[in-house]
């Protein structure tokens, strides 16, 4: 689809409308806020109505699948956080380790309901504890993971959490789930391949050849070695973007019954080597670099139509 016949994303069911609404009447009664983004996606994974939780309430931002995002980008995004003076772990969820890093967090955010109880001679109350996150980002895993048993939840696609539901996690956390919630409008299309490429929108929402296209694009860019490890080099000089696409899906088996490519079949493929971290551990948005931050802000890069370059891994990401 050309850029200029691209269309607004809109993905925003019911449960999304009513779950925003439901969050506005208990937030009076929330103590803090834990957020779960995707760290190969920090910027597209964090909707804008979260982003004004930063101020109000105590807040810790998860930056989940650690295990598939590159390790350098999301050194550099803890980093960038630290800077701006926003409390982020980068996690596994998975690991037991990162789940006791989580809770201490939180039960830090707890100790000042503690003090105010014992001044006045009363037990304190639990931490009450607004979790939320766009879909398929991990959000009802941390939930099971600090609660101890399946209480919400979990399959690999979005939109699976679709009311509020309070868990208690021991005497310390009392946790509100809440359903994934993408923003209303995605008008940034760069966003929105890339919410589709790690599973956050339903493969539905957009052309899986399109996301995949792009997605490859901006993989031979930047993680030339990996791709070459995975898919084989490519064997074209001409530039042609599709053909080297071509030239992947056929050394990778998918071919049609008339020995052409079967570009919907391997489209499926890659988003799924991808989202499994079959390639290699791969993230698609860094940081700013200090001297742009003020000019751009950080994110997907535009990708246009070239082959891809053959130079090392990392030459064309920022800083």
């Amino acid at each position: 689809m050309a850029s200029g016949e691209r269309k607004q994303i809109h993905w925003y069911p019911g449960h999304m409308a009513g779950a925003a609404r439901e969050i506005e009447k208990v937030w009076r009664h929330i103590d803090a806020v834990l957020e779960v983004a995707d760290a190969r996606i920090p910027v597209a994974s964090r909707n804008p109505l979260y982003l004004a939780f930063e101020p109000e309430k105590p807040y810790l931002l998860l930056l989940s699948h650690a295990d598939l995002a590159d390790p350098e980008a999301s050194r550099r995004w803890l980093e960038y956080y630290l800077e701006k003076k926003i409390p982020a772990v980068v996690c596994d969820l998975r690991e037991d380790a990162d789940i006791r890093l989580i809770r201490r967090r939180l039960i830090h955010y707890h100790r000042p309901l503690l003090d105010k109880a014992r001044r006045q001679g009363r037990i304190a109350r639990p931490l009450r504890l607004l979790v939320v996150g766009i879909p398929n980002t991990g959000k009802s895993t941390v939930i099971n993971q600090l609660v101890g048993r399946k209480s919400a939840a979990v399959e690999s696609r979005p939109g699976v959490t679709r009311q509020l539901n309070w868990l208690r996690s021991g005497t310390a956390l009392h946790l509100l789930d809440t359903p994934g919630i993408l923003p209303h409008k995605m008008a940034n299309p760069d966003e929105a391949l890339g919410l589709a490429a790690t599973g956050a929108i339903r493969d539905s929402i957009l052309p899986l050849e399109e996301v995949a296209g792009r997605l490859s694009r901006r993989l031979w860019a930047d993680y030339y070695d990996k791709m070459a490890a995975r898919y084989g080099t490519p064997e074209t000089a001409s530039g042609n973007a599709s053909a080297v696409y071509d030239g992947m899906a056929v050394r990778m088996g998918c071919i049609s019954g008339e020995g052409r490519p079967d570009r919907v079949r391997f489209a499926s493929m890659l988003l799924d080597d991808f989202r499994t971290g079959k390639i290699g551990r791969i993230t698609l948005e860094w940081p700013p670099c200090p001297a742009d931050e003020e000019a751009e802000s950080p994110g997907l890069k535009t990708e246009g139509d070239a082959a891809p370059p053959r130079s090392a891994e990392g030459e064309n990401r920022p800083c």
